[in-house]
């Protein structure tokens, strides 16, 4: 009997702890470009997650697009699960590739345009025993 209490209790707060992540706010903290290539590089993205929630929050999965005028630039995905302590922030890094083709259409847009805007789409992924939830979340470019 206490064993399957104990694996209630267990189970109740997994899914406080995936579901806190929906309240968790989401900042691009700094870029670092590396591996040159003739067509390509890539990105080391910095991304803190501040959770303002009595519980930690656990992250899964990040899935995010970057876009620039509205033209999608690139897309990406976390590779692991964040845990980010309750009350508190965590910091995690993520890594794509950039075609330079997809940056020269992005310059010519904000040349046309004379300006640029930028915005990352992204959704928040937990993973649950009723399956796997997301929910959109807004990571705030500076």
């Amino acid at each position: 009997m206490f064993s399957v209490i104990a694996s209630l209790f267990l189970l109740c707060t997994s899914i406080k702890e995936r579901l806190a992540i929906k309240e968790c706010k989401f900042k691009l903290v700094s870029v670092s470009a590396h591996s040159f290539t003739f067509s390509d590089l890539k990105l080391d993205f910095d991304i803190k997650a501040d959770n303002p929630n009595n519980v930690d929050a656990v992250l899964d999965k990040l899935v995010y697009t970057f876009f620039a005028n509205n033209t999608k630039i690139f897309s990406g995905t976390t590779g692991k699960t964040v845990n980010i302590k309750a009350r508190k922030s965590e910091t995690f890094t993520t890594t794509i590739t950039l075609e330079y083709s997809k940056i020269g259409q992005a310059l010519a847009e904000a040349m046309k345009l004379g300006s640029a805007a930028y915005r990352m789409d992204a959704r928040a992924y937990v993973s649950t025993v009723l399956g796997e939830i997301s929910y959109p979340v807004s990571i705030e470019l500076n």
